[in-house]
């Protein structure tokens, strides 16, 4: 049987593994592609970045030192422009320093000396002033051109200069004649055109003249504007050394003649470079200098002196006014070291991109067919998830539904948005809050501000309406006695405003020292008992019930506190109890609780809600603080009292019910003991102060006229003999001519402030008794004046009853 052989089928590929094979083909064609285009452009990228490093490095640098540079020079030239007017101010001053001691002399001698004794007086305190560094000099002329007085040329006293000429030609009293007849004082200048090589004529010079009325004479100075150099070139020295050039580089200074002003060797600076022992050094300044020579500013090259391989560039720029030549530069290993590591860099980043794309292809052709089936429909559900959720949440906080995605990674993204969405609720809720607190912040501050303007607008309008209406001659003796005591009165709540307002800023800054001393708490109670007795009746609540109560025997009530800020807490609350009780009573009272003292202060008045209670011990809150509110105030003074507790160690609180009373409490350690000597407790003085001060001299010091009339006025009907001065100079001076047994001596003056006039006149006359007077509120203000070896101290505002007490016990 014959049988015909089966022919052999052949297997097509499947559409599957053709489908593949094309896709990884494609694939891997078009990474290899894309990566080879982009491996290659990198390397092109390296190449010329390599190169253009060094050059872009080197003009970085190079700009950086310029601009430096140039700043030096605007500083120099900044300097110059400012030295005619500085000059002129210290001549001005000068001037009328001397001025002012003649006037001083003249008034004080005038009709008890002779107008020849009084000229030869001026002349011999005039004499020997100068104006900065023993330079210049007072000099005197009249007005027909006569001079008076000549320190350094006495020829020239009593001479007609009337006719002076300087090297110049220029009239020089002449002009100043002309001057004086059209003015009490004037600045004059003359120029040197010929360029005489002569000390007096050799610079610009500067005079400042002034008339002296009395006597027909004028007073004058002069400096040539070279004098400030010197001062000016030490200034500008000390800012180049300030001025950083470059990172680990510095700026120098040399003159033309090769000596060192400035440099970071600080052995170097004042020597001349020909005196280096390194030959490098001397031959690379010189280069520098001759550089500088020919053109003035620019870049140099030459061997670091320190090593024998490196080079350094150094700009350098020459002053030609100073003869000065500033430079700064780096060295070029440095630039190499930079270059290096930034190439070393970029190396390695293109390293580390290549190793990235050549995995990076790696993976996609492994990921790229075994998930691309299955990932196609899963992310295409995922995706579909994913931008319902977008679409949601831009407007309300819509969460990922974890359990539809396929993905562990698009379940952690799902759990790290849905975190996100948290956080976003969380941060919202937050900000709303912080928003809500920033609100009443600020509104508190507003309402702060409104009441301190309020507060302080009020006493002030009572004062100024007040002055208007006393400037009226009709009024009645008693009107007007009602109107001072209303002004004093708004006075002194600005005064106690004042105090409020400095004493919270030192608590807020942590600067308010507490000062214990023994104190009798019984003494205390006697005086705030009468303090208050008389504000009651200025109030008119005499119909209100103050009482006092005591809880220790006088032997017991001697405590180791700060008797002033314990007398401050319980002053705010007594007042504070006035304010808001119009019937009824208010009971103050101290009582011993184990090692305690418990202070308690008792009223009737409107009494404090529960909710305002939280809030009464906080800054700038009040229990009332609505624009309606019926009682004034800052918000401060619980604050205050509150912080001044804790910083007694102790605390304070309420207790108060609304329409029925308030008691304050305040809790402080009862301290009988310490390791130091008990200092005995100072009575209060009742028998008054001594106001008969006849045969006594006191000497007021003070920059401020009304100051000194205001002193005088409250001690006119002492007897006392009275001397003035407006400067601490001129202090000296009197008490150095004249015996006085008190001076009251302000601390802030202009030329000798107060605590180097003390030292001098203490100096000559260690007797003499020495008060400071003072409008610092400082908080160790006190401690430091005593220290200074003061002899007592009163502060401004000045009050008739302390002055005379303070004047009573020195003298």
């Amino acid at each position: 049987m014959n049988s015909t052989p089966s022919k052999s089928i052949k297997t097509k590929m499947s559409i599957s593994r053709a489908y593949f094979l094309l896709f990884l083909v494609l694939t891997i064609t078009f990474l290899v592609g894309f990566g080879g285009i982009w491996i290659y452009t990198k390397f092109n990228e390296f190449n010329t970045e390599s190169n253009n490093l060094k050059k872009d490095y080197i003009e970085e640098q190079k700009n950086v030192l310029v601009h430096k540079a140039n700043e030096c020079i605007d500083f120099i030239n900044y300097q110059n422009t400012r030295a005619e007017s500085r000059l002129k101010d210290r001549l001005e001053n000068f001037v009328n320093q001397a001025h002012a001691i003649a006037t001083h002399i003249y008034n004080e001698n005038r009709g008890s000396l002779s107008d020849r004794e009084i000229k030869k007086r001026i002349k011999e305190a005039l004499s020997p002033l100068r104006v900065h560094h023993d330079r210049g000099y007072i000099f005197i002329n009249n007005l027909s051109g006569t001079g008076i007085l000549y320190p350094f040329s006495k020829q020239n006293e009593n001479k007609s200069l009337i006719n002076f000429k300087d090297i110049n030609g220029n009239y020089i009293v002449k002009n100043e004649v002309e001057l004086m007849k059209y003015k009490d004082s004037a600045f004059t200048k003359y120029e040197n055109t010929k360029q005489v090589k002569n000390k007096f004529n050799a610079y610009t010079k500067i005079s400042y003249i002034r008339k002296f009325a009395p006597y027909n004479w004028y007073f004058g100075s002069f400096a040539f504007l070279d004098d400030l150099q010197p001062e000016i070139q030490k200034e500008t020295l000390i800012r180049i050394s300030q001025i950083n050039a470059s990172q680990d580089n510095y700026f120098f200074v040399y003159k033309k003649d090769g000596t060192c002003l400035l440099h970071v060797d600080s052995t170097s600076i004042g020597k001349n470079y020909k005196d280096y022992t390194s030959k490098v050094r001397r031959d690379n300044v010189e280069q520098l200098i001759k550089a500088a020579e020919l053109e003035e500013s620019g870049f140099v090259n030459y061997q670091n002196p320190h090593s024998q391989i490196d080079g350094k560039v150094t700009y350098i720029k020459l002053v030609k006014d100073w003869d000065w030549i500033i430079g700064a530069g780096l060295l070029t290993s440095e630039i190499d070291e930079n270059i290096a590591i930034a190439r070393a860099e970029l190396r390695s980043n293109v390293r580390k991109y290549i190793l990235q794309i050549i995995l990076l292809i790696a993976v996609a052709i492994i990921v790229i067919y075994i998930t691309s089936k299955t990932i196609s429909v899963k992310m295409k559900q995922n995706f579909i998830s994913f931008n319902n959720f977008f679409r949601m949440a831009s407007t309300q906080s819509y969460q990922v539904d974890i359990n539809e995605l396929h993905f562990s990674e698009f379940q952690d993204l799902g759990t790290t948005i849905n975190r996100m969405i948290d956080i976003r609720s969380q941060k919202e809720k937050e900000l709303q809050v912080a928003r809500e607190k920033a609100e009443e912040s600020d509104r508190l501050k507003s309402s702060f501000l409104a009441n301190m303007s309020h507060e302080i607008r009020t006493p002030m309008n009572a004062i100024i309406g007040f002055s208007e209406l006393l400037q009226e001659d009709d009024l009645p003796f008693e009107t007007r006695q009602q109107f001072f005591t209303h002004i004093r009165n708004s006075g002194n709540s600005l005064l106690n405003l004042i105090n409020d307002i400095i004493d919270f800023s030192k608590i807020e800054s942590g600067k308010l020292k507490i000062s214990k001393t023994y104190y009798s708490l019984n003494q205390l109670f006697d005086e705030l008992y009468h303090t208050f007795q008389k504000i009651k009746t200025s109030k008119g609540k005499d119909h209100i019930d103050l009482k006092f109560t005591k809880g220790l025997e006088e032997s017991e009530s001697v405590i180791y506190t700060d008797p002033l800020r314990l007398k401050q807490i319980i002053t705010n609350l007594i007042e504070n109890a006035l304010k808001f009780t119009e019937t009824g009573s208010i009971h103050v009272s101290y009582q011993l609780n184990e090692s305690n003292l418990i202070f308690a202060v008792e009223d009737t008045g409107i009494g404090i809600s529960p909710e305002k209670q939280k809030i009464i011990f906080s800054r700038f809150r009040q229990a009332d603080d609505s624009h309606a509110r019926r009682y004034g105030g800052t918000g401060l003074g619980l604050s205050i009292s509150k912080k001044l507790a804790e910083l007694l160690n102790g605390d304070m609180w309420v207790e108060s019910t609304e329409d029925v009373g308030s008691s304050f409490f305040v809790s402080i350690p009862y301290l009988i003991d310490d390791k130091s000597t008990t200092a005995p407790v100072k009575k209060a003085q009742k028998n008054g102060f001594n106001k008969d001060l006849t045969g006594k001299k006191i000497l007021i010091v003070d920059d401020y006229t009304v100051n000194i009339t205001l002193i005088k006025q409250m001690l006119q009907s002492t007897g006392v003999t009275l001397s003035s001065a407006d400067n601490g100079r001129s202090a000296v001076e009197e008490c150095g001519e004249s015996h006085f047994d008190l001076v009251l001596l302000d601390l802030q003056m202009p030329e000798l402030n107060g605590y180097d006039t003390l030292k001098l006149i203490k100096k000559d006359n260690p007797e003499i008794k020495i008060v400071a007077q003072t409008a610092y509120a400082l908080a160790n203000e006190k401690e430091q004046i005593m220290d200074s070896g003061f002899d007592g101290y009163i502060a401004k505002p000045i009050i008739k009853k302390n002055l005379l007490s303070i004047i009573n016990e020195m003298i």
